[in-house]
């Protein structure tokens, strides 16, 4: 084969490579919203010794600890008029946790954590306070 004839089968297959690689990339099974965010259509991957039809067990996205709130500091707690205000409280003394404005009262012991959940149905900006203590703890604010 002489050299004239190995450029030419080189360009010939730069050239499938390059039209091959186009459509590939404009023909990748749809728009990019779908690739980005698979839907239940995506297939699952085996594992290894796994047979076709056994799909892998979903895990659970474990929930974020509500915020923890402690005596020595303001803690700004923030939600929306809807949502479930959620935090923790953890004295030093055993003492009363008043959420002003709300309120839900909770005792605490010392060391001892105490959790609150309750609808954020009243907005404002509220206190809440280790109630024989008089010291703030947090600021609650709910906005609309």
């Amino acid at each position: 084969m002489s050299r004239t004839q190995r450029l030419v089968f080189l360009s010939i297959a730069v050239v499938i490579a390059v039209v091959g690689v186009i459509v590939l990339t404009t023909s990748g099974g749809g728009d990019e919203e779908e690739a980005a965010a698979p839907g239940p259509q995506a297939a699952a991957t085996e594992t290894p010794g796994a047979s076709a039809m056994e799909t892998p067990e979903p895990t659970a996205t474990p929930k974020p600890e509500p915020p923890l709130v402690t005596p020595g500091k303001v803690t700004k707690l923030r939600f929306k008029q809807g949502d479930t205000i959620r935090f923790r409280v953890r004295s030093d003394v055993a003492d009363e946790v008043h959420v002003h404005g709300y309120d839900v009262m909770k005792d605490v012991e010392p060391g001892e954590t105490v959790t609150f959940s309750f609808p954020a149905d009243i907005t404002g900006i509220f206190e809440i306070e280790l109630e024989s203590r008089g010291e703030q703890i947090a600021q609650l604010r709910v906005d609309p």
